[in-house]
């Protein structure tokens, strides 16, 4: 019995730990490069974790130095995607009409990929700007109404009658009901 227990344990920590690697952002990460990286020759997936890894833990950190190059490497990449199916569509112009407009299309694909990638690197590295119109500061608990009315309550209000009228006969017997 102990032993049936001893595996079942065991089987359930081989799964945790599968679910683990799963769920790792450096592993996944990995894992997709080292799909895409055999033009590079044989990367070892346990090296390649443990930088990704490094690369991901010096981001949270604040070190922004590696996105910034993965984006601007990814922008000179779309740009040469842009020049090369930009020439091709101009040798397929007059001779072959699709070939050259779906040429101009990727063409232009790359080139507004290229823009978005630079669009985000220059946000990152000069954020915008965030003037706030209000600021609630407390150091306890505090209600903010901004600008709303409170709703109105069921029942009448009663006025008492001013004391300056009870004090005049003449102007108490016009105005006060009898």
């Amino acid at each position: 019995m102990t032993k049936k227990r001893s595996t079942a344990l065991d089987a359930e920590a081989e799964k945790r730990k599968l679910a683990d690697v799963a769920t790792r952002a450096d592993a996944m990460g990995a894992l997709a490069g080292f799909r895409f990286t055999d033009v590079l020759g044989d990367v070892d997936p346990s090296s390649l974790i443990a930088v990704m890894g490094e690369k991901i833990d010096a981001t949270a950190d604040g070190d922004m130095r590696e996105p910034e190059r993965m984006l601007m490497g990814q922008a000179v990449a779309l740009q040469a995607m842009f020049t090369g199916l930009a020439n091709r569509a101009a040798l397929n112009m007059g001779k072959h009409l699709s070939a050259t407009e779906a040429y101009l299309k990727l063409a232009l694909r790359a080139q507004s990929q290229c823009r978005a990638t630079l669009e985000t690197l220059a946000t990152m590295k000069n954020p915008p700007l965030v003037i706030a119109k209000q600021a609630n500061v407390t150091t306890g608990p505090q209600q903010i109404n901004n600008g709303m009315t409170a709703p109105p309550r069921a029942g009448e209000i009663e006025s008492e009658p001013n004391k300056l009228l009870n004090d005049s006969p003449v102007l108490a017997e016009a105005v006060l009901p009898k």
